[in-house]
């Protein structure tokens, strides 16, 4: 029986109708945020549901053509936040993963807790990013929205309450909050009362996978799905990613290439160590039952890249400007921290930088300075990739990045590890659709589904003679932020509030 994926990120909703493993129809609708200060990111909740539901529609077909629906799944994007009341409707903009605003509530919690309690305890290392930061600073800046406040929500549960009225908040969403106990997978007490949050203002809790209700009558008929469908929870963006993949055993990583860039691997225990905790790395829940998912994050990357494209190029496709990359580390030297760095060094007041421009600067070197960039923010996250306790033999590259082969051989090269490549390139739509095919009866469970949906599309090598010189080339990059670290964190208007050294 046919399904519907949906995958809402950063900027973008994708839907799909699945039918097994082929795609009966997809759509895709181009969203973006609102910056009106220095480390802000909010979207309108009801103009990002709208294009959400516009992408079903186109998915599921004209009239006439409409497939049985069985089941419909979501996969999101990590860390916003929407207050809203019972009705579901959003008494403030969502506050976006990339949204720094809160250095003194998470300084606070820091204090309080200390950095590492809080990680061994939660397994999300202290940031402004974090979910029960973000709330915690609504209910101290905005003290208005106390009487209307019903529940801060992720999208997820967003989306889950207005397609079928349960506000239903899954394991690996509700472990990147900083409040909850990845382990014993419940709220953390300590952390909920230091900062304010009672757990009625938070979704139920349920394991991805779980049917949590049936799709609302009104959305059933405006979209044309029967409304005897299932609504199936389903989890973060980067697990639903892995689970498309199928990178749920260690010695995998997927490699996804979106708006922001992230490697994740898969551990069978959980690993809360200092080392990870040095490097910024979360340990949380991932979509499969005792497994758990680690990630590094560039949150600047495709966002570098379509900003770079648009503004500088003046064309919105990577494909324009891929033939003209080389796998050789240019002159120029560019920091994608656009809206700060991601790990290992988390630094929100970094920001994008040219270094090395000269007459002799053309279009190719700048490109190729921002491609080489997002290979150079990879590679420094080694620990992912050479620690005994989580190694990684091998990268499969997913999302709109990995459409690039040229691309695919410069990551490969940068970071000298095969990466493979799965026919279907959008794995959250693709894991969410086999989490929702179990429910209705297609698969008995997910091996069963792996089985009939891994795929090896191709295997990009690294281009061996190039290897050494992008080691010696990511000396100089990590010499590029050393040197203009202090500059912007004296630099920064948002150096008005204390920031941790």
């Amino acid at each position: 029986m046919p399904v519907i994926s949906i995958d809402l990120g950063t900027t973008g909703s994708k839907a799909a109708v699945f039918e097994g493993k082929l795609v009966l129809g997809s759509a895709y609708r181009h969203y973006s945020y609102a910056s009106p200060r220095a480390g802000w990111a909010g979207q309108q909740t009801e103009d990002v549901w709208s294009l959400v539901n516009s992408t079903v529609l186109e998915a599921v077909g004209p009239d006439g053509r409409r497939p049985p629906i069985g089941a419909v799944c979501i996969s999101v994007q990590g860390d916003a936040i929407v207050p809203i009341n019972s009705n579901c409707s959003a008494l403030h903009p969502a506050i976006l993963g990339m949204d720094t605003r809160r250095h003194e509530e998470a300084g606070l919690q820091e204090a309080h807790f200390s950095r590492g309690q809080l990680y061994a305890a939660a397994g999300m290392p202290c940031e402004p990013l974090n979910a029960i930061t973000k709330i915690w600073w609504l209910a101290q800046h905005h003290p208005e929205l106390r009487d209307q406040l019903w529940k801060c929500v992720h999208y997820g549960e967003f989306l889950l309450m207005k397609l079928a009225g349960i506000p239903a908040l899954d394991f690996t969403m509700a472990s990147r909050t900083m409040a909850f106990d990845p382990i014993h997978e419940d709220w953390l007490p300590e952390v909920l009362d230091f900062t304010g949050v009672t757990r009625s203002q938070l979704g139920n809790l349920a394991p991805p996978g779980v049917p949590v209700g049936i799709i609302r009558n009104a959305i059933a008929d405006e979209c044309g799905i029967n409304r005897n469908a299932l609504v199936v929870l389903g989890g973060h963006d980067q697990c639903m990613t892995a689970v498309g993949a199928d990178v749920t055993e260690p010695d995998l990583a997927c490699y996804s290439m979106g708006t922001a860039e992230v490697i994740g691997t898969c551990f069978e225990s959980p690993r809360m160590t200092a080392q990870m905790l040095e490097a910024n790395c979360p340990c949380y829940c991932h979509a499969i039952g005792n497994r758990y998912v680690k990630i590094t994050l560039n949150q600047s990357s495709g966002l570098s890249l379509e900003w770079f494209l648009e503004n500088v190029l003046g064309t919105g496709a990577l494909v324009d400007a891929a033939p003209e990359l080389r796998i050789e580390p240019p002159e120029v030297l560019f920091m994608p921290h656009l809206v700060g760095s991601g790990t290992p060094t988390c630094d929100h007041l970094s920001r994008g930088t040219f270094l090395g421009l000269s007459i002799k600067t053309g279009r190719v070197d700048m490109i190729q300075a921002v491609a080489d960039a997002l290979a150079f923010e990879a590679q420094l996250n080694p620990e992912t990739l050479e620690n005994p306790d989580t190694y990684v033999g091998e990268l499969r590259a997913v999302g709109g990045g990995a459409r690039s082969r040229k691309m695919l051989e410069l990551k490969a090269t940068a970071l000298n590890r095969p990466t493979r490549t799965v026919p279907n390139r959008e794995a959250a739509l693709l894991g969410v659709a086999m989490l929702a095919q179990i429910d209705v009866g297609v698969f008995p469970n997910l091996g069963s589904a792996r089985d009939e949906y891994l795929e090896i599309d191709c295997t990009i090598e690294p281009n061996r003679s190039a290897v050494d010189a992008y080691s010696a080339a990511l000396d100089r990059y990590r010499q590029l932020y050393t040197t203009l670290k202090s500059f912007y964190r004296n630099w920064s208007v948002e150096c008005r509030t204390p920031v941790p050294a």
